[in-house]
This record gives C-alpha cells, structure tokens and sequence, in this order.
C-alpha cells in the first residue's frame, strides 16, 4: 500500500558531509548522483537483452514486455536539473526532511554527519481541493 513505512526503500549516498553545507548544496549532490544514476540506466537499456522466462512472467504480471534496445534520452545539464529542483522546491512540490527535522531554507546553515538520514517528500495535489 501507498505509504507504508515497509514501501520506502533506503539507500547510501556518496558525497561529503563537510561540503554540504546548506540545503541548496544538497540539492546539487542529490542531482549530481541521480543524473550519474540516470546516465548509468539509459547505458544499460541501449543494450540488447534476450527476453528470459523471469522476464515473460513479470511481463505476464504488469502488463510489459521489455523487448530491445532503445534510444538514449540525453539527461538535462547539471545546472538545468538543479534549477527545477530549486524551483519545485519554492513551488512546495517537496519537503526536505534531514534528521527528522523538516529544512525549510534553501541557504540555511545545515548540518550532516555520515549518520544522517534524508527524506524528500513529495506533496501531491488533490482534486478537488
């Protein structure tokens, strides 16, 4: 089910604390590893795969079958993606949850260890509301 604490995964992330030092800094790092990891992705998908039983039967389950190969869709410069991430956070599309407190400034002194846990909240809109 839809936010259950069971369904939010957890991962480490590579950077370091020292040099993040405000939450716009952060929002660069996060960027900076999600478009390594978007790179990474689209490298892998350009790849032609054979379609193996596992596969027929995930296929089976939701509806699609990876069937080859497909064109790369060049990332947004570093600068771009940091920008829509700044802009969707004044937008309060997302909170930023560090150490269970919630960061609402985007240059505010911040502090992280290697111990520190990170939260991104994405707010979704209700019709009607």
């Amino acid at each position: 089910m839809v936010g259950e604490p069971s369904a939010i995964g957890g991962r480490e992330l590579a950077w370091d604390p020292e040099r993040v030092t405000t939450l716009r800094a952060l929002i660069s790092a996060l960027v900076a590893e999600e478009l390594a990891g978007y790179a990474e992705r689209q490298q892998q998908r350009s790849l032609l795969r054979v379609i193996t039983p596992d596969d027929l039967a995930k296929g089976a389950e939701t509806g699609r079958y990876a069937t080859g190969p497909r064109t790369p869709q060049p990332a947004p410069a570093h600068e771009v993606a940091v920008a829509r991430a700044v802009e969707a956070f004044d937008d309060g599309l997302y909170y930023v949850v560090v150490d269970g407190a919630v960061v609402a400034e985007l240059d505010a002194p911040l502090t992280l260890t290697a111990d520190s846990r990170l939260r991104l909240v994405r707010l979704v809109a209700l019709a009607g509301g």
